[in-house]
């Protein structure tokens, strides 16, 4: 029998929000109290696109599945805070690329794609008029829309790909991985331009 404990030294991770911490934690609750914020889903250590994947793969996945959780939530303190990345389209990329593996035919998911192309080509335009919306609580509602409606798609495809329950877990995990790993990488690759554009005009 597979054990549904979590592993040592982690909390027991629970679907849905909690009112305070002995009533339970999800993984995002978990983040708010490792980062020495006050107890709440909704970090604000964490950017508001990644949290709502996570919030996503938190309630969807099997009680076994969810105790592995714990151990990205180190992870995901300061995770797409560096303001020159543009982490809502990483994200919805994501969940495009996952939705297409399990379900080819879907309709839905390369229509995001073709939009998030659209998007970047417009975006310099966007900065420089300013119309990013990167703060504040619209800023934060424009984020986890587009991002929970992308999820129930996915979740949609899944059913119809007929992914039993460990499939199922290994879809969503695998998600919340690449999701964090494509926007580790954006800011690791900002990170190291500045770098080098700090390196030639000092030079």
């Amino acid at each position: 029998m597979t054990s549904t404990s979590p592993p040592e030294g982690l909390p027991v991770l629970e679907a849905g929000a909690h009112r305070d911490a002995e009533a339970g934690s999800c993984l995002m609750e978990y983040v708010s109290v490792l980062a020495g914020e006050r107890f709440t889903d909704r970090p604000r250590c964490t950017h508001p696109a990644l949290a709502a994947v996570a919030w996503q793969v938190n309630d969807a996945v099997s009680s076994t599945a969810r105790q592995q959780l714990g151990t990205r939530a180190v992870t995901l303190i300061g995770l797409g805070r560096d303001t020159g990345v543009d982490v809502r389209p990483l994200v919805l990329a994501t969940i495009a690329r996952a939705g297409l593996a399990i379900d080819p035919a879907n309709r839905f998911f390369p229509r995001l794609q073709r939009k998030l192309e659209r998007r970047a080509e417009l975006r310099p335009r966007r900065r420089a008029r300013g119309e990013e919306g990167d703060g504040g609580r619209l800023a934060t509602l424009l984020h986890v829309g587009p991002v929970n409606h992308a999820c129930a798609h996915l979740l949609v495809a899944a059913r119809v790909a007929d992914l039993d329950a460990d499939a199922r877990d290994r879809m969503l995990i695998g998600l919340l991985d690449d999701t964090i790993a494509a926007v580790r990488d954006a800011e690791r690759e900002r990170r190291a331009g500045r770098e080098v554009r700090t390196a030639v005009a000092t030079g």
